[in-house]
């Protein structure tokens, strides 16, 4: 059979004006802590919408920061 050459139609999608992604659950199963999340990034990737959850939670298999070296003083 030949294809069709008939427009298929689409289906009624978000608009520009509905957002396009969720409110964060904070109580949502495997979530951080309220108090530990430090900011949330929202980036596309086609039409799928990704968010990044800042959190100050460290894991055990996480290496602490290194510190800060000295200031040598001026003279």
């Amino acid at each position: 059979m030949p294809p069709s050459s008939r427009k298929k139609k689409s289906s009624a999608g978000p608009t520009d004006d509905t957002p396009a992604s969720q409110p964060l659950n904070p109580l949502r199963t495997g979530m951080p802590a309220l108090d530990s999340i430090t900011g949330v990034k929202e980036f596309r990737k086609g039409k799928k919408v990704y968010r990044i959850i800042e959190t100050s939670e460290m894991d055990e298999y996480d290496k602490p920061a290194p510190p800060k070296g000295k200031r040598s003083r001026r003279r």
